[in-house]
């Protein structure tokens, strides 16, 4: 006999299945058009050439993740508009979802002992490999976001294994965790404008969201630590962006998940 999980199952899975057919269908038969040009433009052999280049100082990023590069550098202000936008978007969400019920007395739930306790290591290997993708984002491939992606899924993954109550017993509530988005967003900015006001006080030439020398300006975040390339204002704004992204996701999670306590939905 068919349950009734079974056929949600199926609704849910028959369709992507067939969505990942035809879209394979398409590809194979050459139904998306012409393939990419494989020469660069010379916009992108500009980025390629100057993203880690110690000979052109007043181009370079000093950063060897050309994508690291082109978002906090060559195109800063248009990544700070961005997380600008997922910054509103959680804040609309809390203004919504603002008289959802945040006490909850009830014991421990979650799963079997054996999951919680995989669930344990898996959140110190999840932790450890978002602390790497941060650090290491301006020299290998990862950045803040990914970064603070990575972390917020320990969120999800401690509600389902454990149950939200186990959040709210290590003190980790929706109030502190907006405490900690605001105050990681107001460090993002403070970044941006600190060779602006470095220009102020010193009286010399600066820009907004500077990072290295320009031909008019000698100012430069910091470009190496202990031999290593720091990737200047990159390498900061990544460990900002890591703490917004990691606390927006994870208060979408719980504050979701309490809506759905709320309602009676959750198993």
């Amino acid at each position: 006999m068919v349950t009734t999980n079974t056929r949600k199952v199926m609704l849910i899975f028959m369709p992507l299945g067939v969505i990942i057919t035809s879209l394979i269908t398409v590809v194979i038969a050459g139904g998306i058009g012409f393939p990419p040009h494989r020469d660069l433009r010379d916009l992108g052999k500009a980025f390629i050439a100057n993203s880690y280049n110690i000979w052109n100082k007043t181009l370079t990023s000093y950063s060897l993740n050309v994508v690291s590069a082109i978002i906090w550098d060559y195109r800063g202000v248009d990544t700070l508009l961005e997380t600008a936008v997922l910054f509103a978007a959680v804040t609309g969400l809390a203004a919504i979802f603002r008289n959802v019920k945040e006490m909850f007395l009830g014991e421990y739930r979650g799963l079997s002992t054996i999951v919680k306790i995989s669930a344990k290591l898996i959140v110190i290997l999840t932790a450890i490999a978002s602390i790497s993708i941060v650090v290491c984002g301006h020299l290998t491939p990862g950045g803040g976001f990914q970064g603070g992606s990575t972390l917020a899924a320990i969120t999800t993954l401690i509600i389902v294994a454990y149950s939200i109550e186990a959040m709210y017993r290590k003190k980790i509530t929706l109030g502190k965790i907006l405490k900690l988005r605001y105050s990681a967003f107001a460090i993002l900015l403070l970044v941006a404008i600190t060779p602006v006001a470095y220009g102020l006080f010193s009286q010399v030439k600066t820009y907004y969201l500077q990072n290295s020398v320009k031909e008019d300006s000698w100012f430069s975040m910091p470009t190496s630590f202990f031999g290593t390339p720091l990737g200047g204002s990159i390498f900061f704004f990544n460990l900002v962006e890591y703490i917004v992204v990691a606390s927006s996701i994870a208060f979408i999670v719980m504050l979701l998940s309490m809506r759905l306590r709320e309602l009676g939905l959750e198993d």
